[in-house]
């Protein structure tokens, strides 16, 4: 009872969240009518409603994937999101690792573009730029599209501000002294690439693992300096921990400036899902996002359009860290030990040692394997709300199961042979 109780009552606060997203991104009713304006005018050249998406993970998305990701994303700069959802086509060439999106509107199109490398999808950050051979308006069509747009909502302030994780293991920032030393390097190392007015480290709570990454806020001068250092910073090496930088609102700058450490967990649409990560005991038989929170089965079940969007949105740094086996099945014949290990990248798994590949006496492959999750980035639940996507490798999805190290012992006295 309890359960059902906090799923309806995050359910309640998800559909809270984006009514409220919605009407602060869109202006209320003014932007709403603003959107429908825009709409009229998206009857222009549709190239310059076209964007072109790369470095996808391929095999994973796929383009109705990413048709759900922009139309969840976008449902606020449209009056009607159902019947006129903002994507109007998605087009992918069997599985690959870029696809061309054609949005509504310009002004879709416009903001779609400013989420350069910006947004991710299954641990990428997307590439969106204009497709090969685009050429820009004539000027004298500018004017006349924004007449037919009408007034539109004011832009969110540029961002300014890059986030620095995992420079550190939360155990290196418990003290305020570290927290002012890694300040100052992190500091003296930034201003080589901009103008910085000030840098935050702040204090992790004693509920935080602490394996987990510790977080550096960089404040620069300018949104241009921001952008151009993530570029510079992210996948860089401190101490053996590789860098992620990302560019985050000016909201969470200010809450971290003032020392709190803020809940960056997945999201929908960019709005953020308060306790999406529960660290309670993993139940016999849960798997999918169940694992990440088991309040999150009946959540998809009532919003199924939200559940491509909601897994691709996984912020893997703030699954808990936990050790673990899973039982994959649905495997075709050929997969590897290397095929698996690729699937479960980020989750710890650390190598083929990790992966046992389940065979009948005559050695004939039953589809199935055990994996293990060991060491100190090993994420258990990571790896569980993998469950029902597509392994690249066998090009359909495979499921995740819950197991115990004793499983492989039953499988053996069975008569499988286990390899």
């Amino acid at each position: 009872m309890q359960q059902q109780q906090l799923a309806a009552q995050q359910q309640a606060a998800l559909q809270k969240q984006i009514l409220a997203q919605q009407m602060l991104a869109g202006g209320g009713a003014a932007g709403l009518a603003a959107a429908a304006g825009a709409a009229a005018g998206g009857l222009t050249d549709k190239r310059q409603r076209e964007v072109y998406i790369g470095n996808l993970a391929m095999g994973q998305v796929t383009a109705d994937m990413l048709r759900e990701f922009f139309n969840q994303a976008f449902s606020h700069l449209t009056p009607d999101p159902v019947n006129a959802p903002p994507v109007t086509r998605s087009a992918m060439e069997g599985p690959s690792r870029y696809a061309f999106v054609e949005f509504r509107t310009e002004e879709m199109t416009l903001v779609a573009l400013s989420m350069d490398k910006v947004v991710e999808l299954c641990g990428r950050p997307l590439t969106i730029g204009r497709p090969k051979g685009w050429t820009p308006p004539l000027p004298s069509a500018a004017p006349a599209a924004a007449a037919a747009a009408g007034p539109t909502a004011p832009a969110a302030a540029p961002e300014q501000t890059l986030l620095l994780s995992n420079a550190l293991p939360v155990s290196g920032v418990r003290q305020a002294e570290d927290r002012a030393v890694l300040a100052a390097e992190v500091r003296e190392e930034a201003e080589r690439h901009g103008r910085v007015e000030e840098v935050a480290v702040p204090a992790p709570p004693t509920s935080i693992q602490d394996a987990m990454p510790a977080r550096v806020y960089i404040r620069y001068a300018t949104p241009e300096d921001a952008k151009a250092a993530v570029a510079i910073f992210n996948k860089r090496t401190l101490d053996g921990n590789v860098i992620k930088a990302v560019l985050v609102p000016d909201e969470e700058w200010q809450d971290s400036r003032a020392g709190q450490w803020v809940t960056r967990h997945s999201s929908i649409a960019g709005i953020p899902l308060p306790g999406l990560y529960t660290k309670t005991p993993l139940p016999a038989g849960i798997t999918g996002l169940a694992a990440l929170n088991s309040a999150l089965s009946a959540l998809v079940q009532t919003n199924p359009g939200i559940a491509t969007v909601l897994t691709a949105g996984i912020n893997a740094e703030e699954v808990p860290l936990e050790e673990g086996y899973v039982k994959v099945r649905n495997l075709t014949p050929t997969v590897t030990k290397k095929d698996i290990l690729d699937f479960f990248v980020g989750c710890g798994v650390q190598a083929e040692s990790d992966v046992t590949l389940v065979y009948s006496a005559d050695g004939t492959s039953l589809g199935e394997a055990f994996v293990h999750f060991s060491g100190p980035q090993a994420r258990l639940r990571l790896g569980l709300s993998r469950d029902a996507t597509v392994m690249p490798a066998t090009a359909r999805p495979v499921e995740v199961l819950t197991a115990v190290g004793e499983d492989l012992q039953r499988r053996i006295m069975s008569g499988c042979r286990l390899e």
